[in-house]
């Protein structure tokens, strides 16, 4: 016993903590850290998946589609409800197009082969909007598009409609200001998808279909996963 330095009188001795109790004591609180991190990490908290990466743009998060209207191949009004519910590839072009968009087109049907192959074409739409409304008449488009594939449809619109709606996505054409009888139109040559809540999801500046159909298909994943 040793004497209390207050009073003078001996009394027991303060506890300590030895060196191996402090050990262990730290053990046991990296212990409890890491079994609480894991906790959070597998327990609570989802998994992450990265963004997929496609031959193109990958929008996260997805572009909502403003109110548009337009009018369909058999003249009925065409609006952004008509997306609801599926995944839709957009491309805009015309008809009078000596090569690039039929050549488009080939490749989307080509492309739509391949996800009805793999299963993956269930609840998929295909629309070709003509930004040349003076010669692309719904008519026209009824006899143009089915060419191609019986799954794709066509619509265009007023001159102010389509401007609209080509700004929202993005893409450029240019109708000449004087044209003549068989002039060209300069526009951009991307296909867009669109997914089921309305949404510009990607931009596919790659149309190879196999290309396509691959990115898609990651895209379905990358949602699933989410």
């Amino acid at each position: 016993m040793k004497p209390d330095s207050a009073t003078g009188r001996s009394g027991p001795s303060a506890p300590g903590i030895t060196p191996r109790a402090r050990t262990l004591l730290v053990l046991a609180v990296a212990i409890l850290a890491f079994g609480l991190g894991l906790w959070l990490n597998f327990g609570l908290t989802p998994d992450r998946v990265d963004p997929p990466a496609i031959n193109g743009i990958f929008l996260e998060p997805p572009r909502p589609v403003k109110k548009f209207t337009l009018i369909d191949q058999t003249g009925q009004p065409f609006t952004q409800e008509r997306w609801r519910g599926k995944w839709t590839f957009l491309y805009f072009g015309y008809t009078f197009c000596p090569d690039v968009c039929p050549l488009t087109l080939l490749k989307l049907n080509k492309m739509q082969k391949i996800l009805a192959r793999e299963k993956l074409d269930q609840n998929n739409a295909y629309l070709f909007i003509s930004v040349d409304p003076a010669r692309d008449t719904p008519e026209r488009l009824r006899q143009y598009v089915p060419y191609f594939n019986t799954k794709l449809q066509g619509a265009t619109g007023t001159p102010e409609q389509l401007a609209g709606l080509a700004k929202q996505f993005g893409v450029y054409y240019k109708i000449p200001d004087a044209p003549e009888k068989n002039y060209t139109v300069d526009h951009s040559s991307t296909v867009l998808l669109i997914d089921p809540q309305v949404r510009l999801r990607a931009v596919f500046t790659q149309d190879q279909p196999e290309k396509m159909a691959t990115d898609f298909q990651k895209i379905l994943e990358y949602v699933a996963g989410h």
